[in-house]
């Protein structure tokens, strides 16, 4: 598989930019990745580079980088992620509305960035596990309050797919789940793959409400 291509954007580079730059550049089959403090070197990089996902730092609700996403999707052909200092619902919802391909918190984990890394590839959407949660509170509530509703065919799945959907679910990592089912991280992600192609589903939040709707994690 070519390799990928990350840039870090961040127009006052911090601690965040610095870090998402050295874990990504410990990542296997991943090019030197560079970070940007200026919208047109970004947009060189990405006119001369091969560049798969772009970090793009924000640091608050009204970043006015928001409304610079659309034009990055829709010139180049790149995944845009949202790293936000301080994430809030409304951040989110403003990002995806924007065009970006996915979100997380700076302070995420190693291995989740590194699961976002490979899930963008893979040309799916990716949300971190605390900026799901967020997400995901509000429509436990809503579901809670909601009669008997109909939901997909959970037969679709296979009982390997049922297990490490539910593993995830309860917010085990791909390497986690790959040393307790002795299998490799590639082997999980291509279930999960497989398990949102049976579905219909696109993003990770959809499919954590479809293990709530059925009964697949305990709340």
């Amino acid at each position: 598989m070519a390799s990928i291509g990350i840039a870090v954007y961040e127009e006052r580079p911090t601690i965040i930019s610095a870090g998402i730059q050295s874990i990504c550049s410990r990542i296997t089959d991943v090019e030197p990745c560079f970070v940007y403090n200026d919208e047109d070197s970004l947009l060189f990089a990405l006119k001369n580079r091969v560049i798969t996902v772009v970090f793009l730092v924000v640091n608050s609700p009204n970043d006015r980088h928001f409304g610079w996403i659309g034009t990055i999707r829709s010139q180049h052909d790149v995944r845009v992620l949202i790293a936000a200092v301080q994430p809030t619902r409304d951040m989110v919802f403003r990002a995806v509305k924007s065009g970006a391909n996915g979100f997380i918190a700076a302070d995420t984990p190693e291995q989740e960035i590194r699961e976002a890394v490979f899930t963008m590839r893979s040309g799916h959407e990716f949300f971190s596990s605390s900026i799901t949660s967020l997400l995901v509170s509000n429509y436990v509530e809503a579901i809670r309050s909601e009669g008997p509703s109909q939901v997909r065919d959970i037969d679709l799945l296979s009982k390997r797919e049922l297990e490490i959907l539910t593993m995830w679910g309860e917010g085990h990592s791909n390497a986690n789940i790959a040393d307790r089912l002795f299998i490799s991280i590639r082997t999980v992600e291509t279930h999960k793959n497989h398990i949102m192609q049976k579905l219909g589903i696109s993003t990770t939040v959809d499919l954590l409400k479809f293990a709530i709707r059925n009964n697949l994690i305990s709340l």
